[in-house]
Order: structure tokens, then C-alpha cells, then sequence
């Protein structure tokens, strides 16, 4: 039980934190950082660094090609349709199958929403905000399992003392 707890605490302040970064950066729908940082919040930090990786990857290629459509041809029902199977497509190629949801959800996102911007700045809007959220998760995950982090950075940190103590 007490992981649950310590978890239950970590998630919560993570999605706190993702509230007053994006309201402090005036972000227009600061909720997607929230929604993000819990989402890719594991119990250990190896997990997250792992979830939001896949996270970052598929929104980014889901904004792009979200963005993309919407700008050149606007919204259309098959349009929309076509979108979503080319950035399936194009996690594939990219070997990121594992993104392909939420590159998916992405491109639902930037062309249903609606927003009255301009496609570019809704697609930038959407990945500035989840890669906030992932951001902040990542950091409180470190601080609340430094043990993996320490294990992580000790080698390259030690390699890059000893380059400049000669």
C-alpha cells in the first residue's frame, strides 16, 4: 500500500504543478499538459522516461501531419480519415509503433477542436503543452526516484570529469 500512496502523492503533484506551469505560460488549453503528465507517470522513473518518450514522438508527428491537412486542405470528414491512416502510416516508418495511438489522437485533436487559430499555431499549442506535461513528470519523477536517475547519470558524469581532470 504503500507504493499506491506514494504514487497517489506523486501524480498528484505533478498534474498540480502541470496546472500552474501552463496557467503561468498562459497556454490556451493547459489541460492536454495535465492530462499528459499523468498519463506517461509510472511508478518508477526508467517507466516514465520510457512512456513519455513514445508520448513526445507520436505528438509530434501527430501535430505535424494534424497541422498539416488543416492547413493545406481544412477539415473534411475523409480528409480526417486519410490524416489519421497516414500518421499510422508514418509511425510505422519511423519505427514508432508504439506512438501511433496517440499521434492518432493528435491529429484528432489539432483538426476536430475547432480552435480559431491558425492550424500551425493549434498544432504548436498541442505539442507545447503535452511536452510540458511530459517535461514536468519527468522532472518530479527524478526527484522522487533519484536512485535511477543517480545510476543513469553516474557513468557519463564520472566519463565527463575524468576528460577534463587530465
Amino acid at each position: 500500500m504503500n507504493t499506491a500512496i506514494k504514487q497517489a502523492f506523486i501524480t498528484a503533484v505533478t498534474a498540480v504543478s502541470c496546472l500552474y506551469v501552463t496557467e503561468w505560460l498562459k497556454l490556451p488549453q493547459g489541460f492536454w499538459a495535465v492530462m499528459s503528465s499523468i498519463v506517461v507517470m509510472q511508478t518508477d522513473a526508467k517507466a516514465t522516461i520510457s512512456a513519455s518518450w513514445m508520448r513526445v514522438a507520436g505528438t509530434f508527428v501527430g501535430a505535424l501531419v494534424g497541422g498539416l491537412f488543416l492547413a493545406l486542405w481544412g477539415y473534411h470528414i475523409w480528409l480526417f480519415g486519410a490524416a489519421v491512416g497516414l500518421v499510422v502510416l508514418v509511425c510505422a516508418f519511423l519505427r514508432l509503433m508504439e506512438s501511433y495511438r496517440i499521434a492518432a489522437v493528435t491529429v484528432a485533436v489539432v483538426m476536430l477542436m475547432g480552435s480559431p487559430a491558425s492550424p500551425w499555431m493549434t498544432a504548436t499549442y498541442r505539442f507545447l503543452e503535452v511536452s510540458f506535461g511530459i517535461l514536468i513528470s519527468l522532472l518530479i519523477s527524478a526527484l522522487f526516484n533519484p536512485s535511477y536517475v543517480y545510476q543513469r547519470l553516474r557513468g557519463p558524469v564520472i566519463e565527463f570529469y575524468n576528460k577534463f581532470k587530465k
